[in-house]
């Protein structure tokens, strides 16, 4: 498999399955119009799950988030990926392909907190479905931990958000630099991180994006509006 075949499937593994909601109130006015082919009371404001084979569907008991249920071994497989294709490519292949993997994934861990810390001020669920949504931002804050201490890398925090699109819009490897950088090797990890404790960022402040850019991303990617 080449090494654009692999980060394909090792995005797909991001994004599927995935537990989202896109809040209403996050859209500008100028643009409410793109929407008057679609019946926005079942669009926005609505809990739903994007599963492995694309379809998405409406979450309306806790039957519906079991597929998040295999979310960690899926990023694990990811983490797998890797470290087999540092083995087997060369040193231009791999970093290329962590560099642009990890702009997918430094993204997911942003919108997945978001989304657990946001859902029920946006959407009506209860406690068993927003503990998926924790379950979902943990998993994602695991991997990444896991990913810095493979690979002894440092995801540097402080990227703006459009920075962060217009990686994923343009794969710009030039600028790929200023996503991470090597830690020194005395300043590795040596054990793994626990699942007990994925927020180990401490007092770390979250990389700022703005509701209408989570907003761009969502409808591009997922949805493949303009």
């Amino acid at each position: 498999m080449d090494t654009s075949k692999t980060l394909r499937g090792l995005i797909k593994q991001l994004h599927t399955p995935l537990l989202f909601f896109i809040p209403k109130n996050i859209i500008p006015l100028s643009e409410i119009s793109e929407f008057k082919n679609i019946k926005t009371e079942e669009f926005f404001n609505i809990i739903v799950l994007l599963s492995d084979n694309n379809s998405i569907e409406k979450v309306i008991t806790i039957k519906d988030c079991i597929p998040l249920l295999e979310k960690a071994s899926t990023l694990n497989y990811n983490t797998i990926t890797l470290i087999d294709k540092k083995e087997n490519t060369s040193p231009l292949q791999f970093s290329t392909l962590l560099e642009s993997y990890i702009l997918h994934l430094r993204f997911y861990v942003f919108i997945t907190k978001w989304m657990n810390e946001n859902v029920t001020f946006h959407c009506v669920t209860n406690k068993k479905i927003k503990g998926y949504f924790q379950l979902q931002a943990d998993c994602f804050q695991y991997h990444k931990d896991q990913i810095e201490n493979k690979f002894n890398i440092q995801i540097i925090p402080n990227l703006n958000s459009a920075e962060v699109l217009t990686y994923i819009k343009n794969d710009n490897v030039q600028l790929l630099k200023h996503v991470f950088k090597p830690q020194e090797k005395s300043d590795a990890i040596e054990a793994s991180p626990t699942p007990k404790n994925p927020k180990k960022e401490g007092s770390q402040k979250p990389v700022l994006i703005t509701d209408e850019e989570s907003m761009e991303f969502l409808l591009k990617t997922v949805f493949n509006l303009n």
